[in-house]
């Protein structure tokens, strides 16, 4: 595999995550999540997610950001992931999805 290659899971809004190749490239980077990088940890070491600095997420509240962006192997450098890797991240990300969905209501406030 080319190594200017990254296989990584998309995420854009409203779409299900999908398994593609996107370039190693922070201009790409950038031009996918239409901003600046910020390059978060993810619920997985060795994994990180890469959104907008103006989407970033964080932990205390439990969200995720609202643009598009990607999860992809880490390891003080970006690596590609086998398709294994990203069937198991996108099984996390629809469980996770699930559970916010049954959060929301009248009684979401409390909750986080």
């Amino acid at each position: 595999m080319d190594e200017n290659k990254l296989m990584v899971v998309l995420v854009k809004p409203g779409q299900h995550p999908q398994s593609t190749y996107i370039p190693n490239d922070l201009s790409y980077f950038e031009e996918l999540v239409d901003g600046p990088v910020s390059v978060e940890k993810f619920f997985i070491s060795g994994y990180r997610l890469v959104c907008s600095v103006d989407e970033g997420y964080g932990y205390e509240n439990s969200s995720m950001p609202l643009g598009t962006y990607f999860i992809a192997r880490y390891h003080t450098s970006f690596e590609t992931m086998e398709a294994e890797e990203t069937e198991e991240i996108k099984k996390l990300l629809r469980e996770r999805s699930k559970k916010r969905k049954k959060k929301k209501g009248l009684f979401s406030i409390f909750s986080k």
